[in-house]
């Protein structure tokens, strides 16, 4: 529509600006505003206080100095609101008594059991890990083989959950942990138990990671063989060869590799010199750890998860494993390897995972290297610095607050009080009456 301007002789289109307006009216509606009383967008960086977080569409749109206007406004001026928390090494959808007589006794009903069982009693847990704000995990083995399902459920919407990246068959060489007869039953029972990422020579290895990928694999889980714990004289069963194939498959097509290791330095050098991205519990000797400084490898301590084993004796974890893991950790963060902070959920329930918190600061982190495990860096382990571990426009508005100061006392992190994954409020304690943990 054209309309005269009154006394100029000139003509403008005047509906552009007005329709643009009631956009902007319109959008505005849709605008989430965090009112962040102190914001620890990057970990490690300082603490900026009264910020707005503006959430559009899933995602952090802006980050604006004060408290600002404008549509749907959550109060978390009192909170301290950080990045949602990534947990590195996870089995979510395994059951586990670490304190029974058979620790493992839950993965013969995995492979033989029904699938939808499955995923339904995984539902839970899931929400679990989510409401305590572990808004990504990496999932790093699941022998009932549902996790791709559980992750493509939450992912459509149907659950809520943690953005979930998996490898559900745990990677390991003819021989190793995963063979069938390892399970004791009768030979022709065997093939029930193997598992999909059992390979033998490069060639057959190289095959097994692109089926995987091809199934959803979002990441490969590489699971050296405990033969050089059983026979201390023995060598590693994995081939050099044999390691390096399923790196390089991985990596060519984009896929991340983490390494569970059994704790012996041969096996460990191996694994780093293959290229493997991390490296899961160890513990590592100070030639792994040059190793993984000059591989640019970082490692996934499971902390919590020795210490019981430990405390236990479950596991085949000895009475020094969690000695030896703290003085792993210790020597690997003075020499600069990227500290991961990883659960091993079900080893530990849902319930301590944030111990693994204040472990970390126990074996030297100091606080905001703690926090970067769990988003800086675990960001970066999986290649997803675009888009989580930190807060700013264009991340994914993936996003936890607690009541203390987490620079302060990193306990403070067991107690998440707001969680909001994908724009999306999960639980928020500081609305007055709703049962805040703190």
């Amino acid at each position: 529509m054209i309309r005269p301007v009154r006394g100029s002789g000139r003509f403008v289109r005047w509906w552009p600006t007005a329709l643009a307006l009631l956009w902007t009216a319109a959008a505005s509606a849709d605008v989430t505003v965090i009112h962040a009383g102190h914001l620890v967008a990057e970990p490690g960086a300082p603490v900026l206080e009264r910020q707005s977080l503006l959430i559009e569409n899933g995602r952090v749109v802006a980050v604006r100095p004060g408290f600002v206007d404008g549509g749907r406004v959550i109060d978390l001026s009192s909170a301290w609101v950080l990045p949602g928390l990534i947990d590195m090494h996870t089995h979510v959808t395994v059951r586990m008594d670490i304190k029974g007589n058979e620790p493992t006794a839950d993965f013969m009903p995995a492979y033989l059991g029904r699938p939808a069982a499955r995923v339904l009693a995984s539902v839970a847990r899931a929400q679990a890990v989510l409401r305590n704000g572990f808004t990504t995990i990496r999932n790093l083995g699941d022998p009932a083989s549902v996790t791709y399902d559980l992750r493509d459920a939450i992912e459509a919407g149907i659950v809520d959950g943690p953005t979930i990246i998996a490898s559900e068959p745990q990677f390991g060489v003819a021989g190793g942990d995963y063979e069938g007869f390892l399970f004791g039953e009768r030979a022709e029972l065997e093939p029930l138990f193997r598992s999909r990422g059992t390979c033998a020579g490069a060639v057959d290895c190289e095959r097994a990671v692109r089926e995987e990928i091809r199934r959803g694999a979002g990441v490969i889980k590489l699971r050296l063989s405990g033969q050089t714990l059983i026979d201390p004289a023995s060598g590693p069963m994995e081939t050099r060869s044999e390691l390096e194939a399923i790196v390089a498959t991985a990596h060519r097509l984009n896929r991340r590799v983490a390494a569970h290791s059994v704790g012996t330095p041969a096996s460990n050098q191996l694994a780093i010199e293959a290229g493997v991205d991390t490296i899961e519990h160890g513990p590592v000797d100070d030639a792994n750890i040059a190793a993984m400084v000059r591989r640019h490898t970082a490692y996934t301590p499971t902390m919590l998860a020795a210490k019981i084993g430990s405390e236990l004796g479950k596991l085949g974890a000895p009475p020094d494993y969690y000695a030896r893991i703290v003085t792993s950790v210790a020597a690997a963060r003075r020499a600069g390897v990227p500290i991961l902070f990883g659960s091993d959920l079900p080893v530990v329930p849902i319930e301590q995972v944030a111990e693994e918190f204040v472990l970390l600061r126990q074996a030297g982190l100091t606080a905001p290297e703690v926090l970067r495990s769990a988003t800086v860096n675990a960001a970066a382990a999986l290649g997803l610095t675009d888009r989580i571990g930190t807060l700013a426009a264009g991340k994914a508005a993936d996003i936890v607050a607690v009541g203390a100061d987490p620079m302060a006392d990193v306990a403070a992190l067991a107690h998440v009080r707001f969680v909001m994954k994908g724009g999306k409020v999960i639980r928020n304690d500081f609305v007055a009456g709703a049962g805040a943990d703190r």
